[in-house]
């Protein structure tokens, strides 16, 4: 199970966490763990690259898989729009597979 846990300081979206295997399918044929990763890696790209976010953190383990990305409270809309489409497309994914990833909200 794909554990999605989206953060909240004072109703603004400051981080997201993704963290564990879907266990949809053998490694390598997991299209559900590769929905989330694609839009994990898409977010780090986003605030890194693009917005060039400073204060951006970003925090990896992959024995367990995790990837924690936070960021300041202060956003632009260039930020905010990023970041919450993401959060909105890892909802649906886990909509539409329930049995292998569920989104928590946590206020901070």
């Amino acid at each position: 199970m794909i554990e999605i846990t989206l953060f909240y300081q004072e109703k603004n979206l400051i981080g997201i966490e993704s963290k564990g295997h879907s266990g949809y399918a053998e490694s390598g044929r997991d299209v559900v763990c590769a929905a989330v990763s694609v839009l994990m890696q898409s977010l780090i790209l986003g605030l890194s690259a693009i917005a060039q976010v400073n204060g951006f953190n970003c925090d990896v383990d992959k024995k367990i898989p995790l990837i924690r990305l936070t960021w300041p409270k202060e956003q632009s809309e260039k930020i905010s729009l990023l970041t919450l489409t993401a959060a909105e497309s890892l909802k649906v994914i886990a909509d539409e597979n329930p049995d292998y990833v569920k989104v928590h909200t946590e206020e901070i």
